[in-house]
């Protein structure tokens, strides 16, 4: 697996987590773990995903998915229907 650079890894958390604190008003450590932990950030990291061409918004989305139905790939920014 090949990793995401630094700095788009660092853009993308902050502007996640700062969505997270606006939206469910928990703090940013919370939202900071919240996200760290989480299958969506997992597969950010991931460069092969190529989920960095999503703004940060749809991984917020994705992210909220995931905190609904336990798996992001239920988003409809990447489920695949066959």
């Amino acid at each position: 697996m090949n990793k995401l650079q630094k700095t788009s890894l660092d853009y993308y958390n902050k502007s996640v987590v700062q969505r997270i604190v606006d939206k469910y008003a928990m703090t940013e450590m919370d939202a900071a773990r919240e996200f760290l932990q989480s299958k969506t950030h997992a597969m950010l990291e991931n460069a092969d995903l190529a989920m960095w061409e999503f703004a940060e918004r749809f991984i917020f989305e994705i992210w909220e998915v995931e905190k609904i139905t336990g798996d992001p790939r239920n988003s409809e920014h990447i489920r695949v229907d066959e």
